[in-house]
């Protein structure tokens, strides 16, 4: 077939070309690959209404810090949302956990002053329907979530986990099968302050957090508590990265 195209405008013969291509596609059928059902397209689906999902993540962090000092006496402060009393510290976080299992291990490696430290978390358990088994994705906690406690702002979730960590210093046992929890997370602080904006009152929803970066986060705690102390537990070892890789 012949098409004169006369005096059309290089935009009318594009247009005409894609319209000849287009009418050669056939009609969509309801069901088919690429088809949304109603609203489905836009909603957030969780890992296992994926069919590849594999449940297996490898992430490693480093730009540690270490939030007070493990030679701290009561009364402190570990959480430190005014960002006063941090320490670059030399270390690296690995984590290689699968979550449909929730089996793995979480190794975190820094040293203070002339003293090596050494956290192995590899004991998952939940102690809440959120906790999903011990290890859990793209949920949120923390703040208004309603998923734990409001001591830290509400943050999305790529990836966390709870249970038992045993703590090495020098090579020797520390903290044996304390309470641990990880957080791969929307970042926290200010990039310049170094500053938790929280609790503070705010206008929309969705927390105190900046969803244009990612930290990790790492806490182990005592059972025992001293309400001395912030979070009141006589032992809290917190560390932070935020320099995270996906492996």
């Amino acid at each position: 077939m012949r098409i004169g195209y006369g005096r059309m405008t290089t935009r009318a013969v594009s247009l005409l070309i894609l319209n000849l291509a287009f009418s050669s596609v056939p009609p969509v059928i309801a069901g088919q690959f690429g088809t949304p059902k109603e609203n489905e397209g836009t909603r957030i689906f969780q890992p296992a209404e994926h069919p590849y999902y594999s449940g297996q993540f490898h992430l490693s962090g480093l730009r540690t810090t270490l939030i007070g000092s493990l030679d701290d006496r009561a009364p402190w402060d570990h959480l430190d949302y005014a960002g006063k009393h941090l320490i670059s510290v030399q270390g690296s976080i690995d984590i290689e956990v699968n979550e449909l299992t929730n089996s793995g291990q979480v190794i975190a490696e820094f040293v203070e002053g002339s003293d090596r430290y050494r956290i192995v978390f590899d004991r998952f358990a939940a102690k809440a329907p959120f906790q999903d088994g011990g290890i859990a994705t793209r949920i949120y906690e923390h703040g208004d979530s309603g998923n734990g406690d409001p001591l830290y702002p509400k943050t999305w979730l790529y990836l966390g986990g709870w249970g038992k960590a045993t703590m090495h210093k020098n090579d020797q046992v520390l903290y044996k099968d304390y309470d641990a929890h990880f957080m791969v997370m929307e970042r926290s602080r200010d990039p310049k302050t170094h500053e938790v904006h929280y609790p503070v009152k705010r206008t929309l929803p969705g927390g105190e957090t900046d969803p244009a970066a990612m930290e990790i986060d790492l806490w182990v705690r005592s059972k025992e508590q001293n309400t001395n102390n912030f979070p009141p537990f006589e032992t809290f070892v917190h560390l932070y990265w935020d320099e995270v890789t996906w492996k």
